[in-house]
């Protein structure tokens, strides 16, 4: 069916009656006529899709290429069936596996020892075997009154689904004469059970798990007489404040943003912690903290929480130091009050820098591999912490202790071997570059495109993808995507932008033509648009800069170039 919307122009080939070594000759000389091939597969192609024999053979002629993963036809057969694979209370766990055919399985997964688990089971390439397979499923003690479902060419508009039990769906497959393209599905999912009223919901419906919109405002909390005044005047000068006061302390004329409070004060925290993003305390922090205990998740989630006497006179950051902003909430309460900020945060008080909010107000991302909890503990020990910055604000460096050490390359870090590691680069960073190291990826590449009328997203996205890629440069450091005027409405390229959420610049001829020392002029450009080029001078003109660091990159439709933001 996809073949459908292939260009007119586009050369098939059917692999039905093609060795392996044929299709990959086909691949071989459509590459080195400068070709894009795509090799189409049924289903998934991780999935008993004969792709490794591919990959081996197109690797040995470093020929490159990417996977795309394609609709298994088990989850394909599932949505046909109406079925939820996991049901909670019966199974959480989704096996695929076959008989033994021409191809082997190994012992230790042998369909009966599989089935014992009783988990949801999609058995492929054995519809010819369906009798052996039910005997294989009462061996591991399954009834004969099991409910099974065998779908044939499963989303094809062809597709047959034939339901029964043990008992009879061997005879139910004979008849319908099914032999290939089909699944066996074994599922306690199929039961009629799992669509009672009485069957247990998903924790997805919980409440235990919904996210928490709170309001970019803070809660002042009180309890006394004394700490409802002293949480008034703080009112009165920190903005976006609301107070929860006892009613008994509140004036009748008091405006809107003083709230008298009648409940319990566990439940006045309890509430205030959903719903603002900033909680002070005018009370005893044992009462906060035995009485928000049960709400608490996460430093990344949470509110800032501080605790006051009731005097005012020191205030402590109790909950989300760093990442929900209490430290620096603590700081600005103290000077309003003119009392003392109480920090225990090991950065704080050795007024070191603090790593886990490094560019934060600039879009900085956290590689997923990071070992914040390590380098924090490193640098706060006195260890030695190598810093690598190759991009992004570098005013966190003003000031260093002097256990952090500045290196130019990632190799020199290496060599150096310290303890830990800082490491902010535009630049895709393996994990086991360092035991102990944090990297942050600064939004500091523009990326220049130029494409044909009518190229597709997708097809956009793989361009850049790659080029990055093969340039060693991590995507999570896109500032912006940068094209010329002539692009402003390709709707490929703003589908593409506004999926990954990459900002888009539009740059005049004028703009474009005015770019000197393009590194490789396009003469088609020069003809059509009167330009030295697009993606080149766009990404040039975006970053503010000279230079490229990854020059032109031709694709079949698409043009990338990369250029690193100008700190000047």
């Amino acid at each position: 069916m996809l073949l459908a919307y292939a260009r007119p122009e586009t050369e098939t080939h059917n692999s039905a009656g093609m060795k392996l070594e044929q299709q990959i000759e086909v691949m071989r000389a459509a590459v080195e006529r400068g070709q894009t091939v795509a090799r189409l597969h049924t289903g998934d192609p991780s999935i008993y899709g004969a792709t490794l024999e591919q990959m081996r053979a197109l690797d040995r002629l470093g020929i490159g290429y990417s996977i795309i993963p394609g609709v298994t036809s088990a989850f394909a057969a599932a949505a046909a069936l109406g079925l939820e694979f996991t049901v909670p209370g019966d199974t959480q766990t989704v096996m695929f596996t076959r008989l033994a055919g021409r191809t082997p399985v190994p012992d230790t997964e042998n369909l009966r020892s599989l089935a014992a688990h009783r988990s949801s089971m999609a058995i492929f390439l054995s519809a010819g075997m369906t009798g052996r397979v039910v005997e294989e499923l009462q061996a591991a003690g399954y009834a004969a009154d099991t409910p099974v479902a065998v779908v044939f060419r499963a989303s094809w508009p062809d597709q047959r689904i034939l339901r029964g039990t043990l008992a009879d769906i061997a005879a139910q497959v004979d008849a319908a004469e099914v032999t290939h393209h089909a699944l066996i599905i074994v599922s306690p999912a199929l039961k009629t059970e799992t669509r009672q009223e009485s069957a247990p919901d998903s924790h997805l419906y919980g409440t235990a798990f919904n996210e928490t919109d709170r309001a970019p405002t803070t809660a002042i909390i009180t309890l006394t007489r004394n700490g409802t005044a002293t949480g008034l005047r703080l009112h009165e000068h920190l903005p976006n404040s609301v107070v929860y006061a006892p009613a008994r302390f509140v004036d009748d004329s008091a405006p809107d943003s003083i709230i008298p409070c009648t409940t319990s004060v566990r439940q006045t925290l309890q509430s205030a912690f959903q719903e603002h993003q900033a909680l002070v305390c005018i009370m005893a922090s044992g009462i906060v903290m035995r009485d928000l205990g049960p709400l608490l998740r996460s430093k990344h989630t949470d509110p800032a929480v501080l605790v006051l006497d009731e005097q005012g006179q020191n205030v402590i950051s109790l909950l989300s130091g760093h990442k929900g902003g209490a430290n620096a909430l603590a700081r600005q309460v103290a000077r309003l009050l003119d009392s003392h900020a109480v920090l225990t945060t090991a950065s704080d008080v050795q007024g070191l820098p603090a790593l886990d909010l490094l560019g934060q107000d600039e879009g900085w991302r956290l590689a997923p591999h990071s070992r914040m909890t390590a380098v924090i503990g490193a640098l706060v020990n006195g260890e030695a912490v190598g810093v690598l910055q190759e991009g992004g604000d570098e005013s966190w460096l003003t000031d260093p202790p002097p256990n952090l050490t500045r290196y130019p390359d990632l190799d020199s870090l290496r060599e150096s071997g310290p303890q830990a590691a800082v490491i902010i680069t535009p630049r895709t960073v393996a994990p086991d570059s360092h035991p102990n190291a944090i990297v942050y990826h600064p939004p500091a590449l523009v990326v220049g495109v130029g494409c044909n009328r009518g190229t597709p997203a997708t097809e956009i996205e793989s361009a850049i993808e790659q080029t990055l890629s093969e340039a060693g440069l991590s995507r999570h450091s896109i500032a912006a995507i940068a094209t010329i005027e002539d692009k402003a409405d390709e709707v490929g390229l703003l589908a593409a932008c506004e999926r990954q959420q990459w900002p888009l610049r539009i740059f005049s001829r004028t703009e474009i033509a005015a770019i000197e020392h393009v590194p490789t002029p396009s003469a088609w450009a020069k003809k059509a648009l009167g330009v030295p080029g697009v993606a080149e001078p766009a990404a040039m003109l975006a970053a503010k800069s000279d230079t490229l660091l990854v020059e032109k990159r031709k694709f079949p439709n698409v043009t990338v170039a990369v250029a690193v933001v100008s700190s000047q």
